[in-house]
C-alpha cells in the first residue's frame, strides 16, 4: 500500500489547467517534495491530496482510503501545513 496514490489527477480552474493528469505513488517511509516554479501546481496538488479542493478528474488515496470521501479518518492521521 503507498502512502499517497493519485491516477489521472486534474484540477481545471475554468479554461486553465493548473494539474493535468498526474500520477503518483509515493511509498509509505519515503520523503517527497514538489519542486517548480509558480503556477506549476504544487499547491494545487497538496490541497487535492488533503480533500481541500475537490478535483476535476482523477482519483486520489492517502494512506490507502479514496480522498476526499474517507476524509474524516484520513486527516487525523496527517500532519500538512500548505
Amino acid at each position: 500500500m503507498a502512502a499517497i496514490r493519485t491516477t489521472g489527477l486534474t484540477k481545471r480552474f475554468g479554461r486553465h489547467t493548473a494539474v493535468d493528469s498526474l500520477d503518483l505513488e509515493v511509498p509509505h517511509g519515503a520523503v517527497f517534495g514538489f519542486l517548480g516554479p509558480n503556477g506549476s501546481g504544487k499547491t494545487t496538488t497538496i490541497r487535492m491530496l488533503l480533500g481541500l479542493v475537490t478535483p476535476s478528474e482523477g482519483q486520489v488515496e492517502v494512506l490507502g482510503e479514496e480522498m476526499p470521501a474517507r476524509l474524516s479518518s484520513v486527516l487525523p492521521r496527517v500532519g500538512a501545513l500548505v
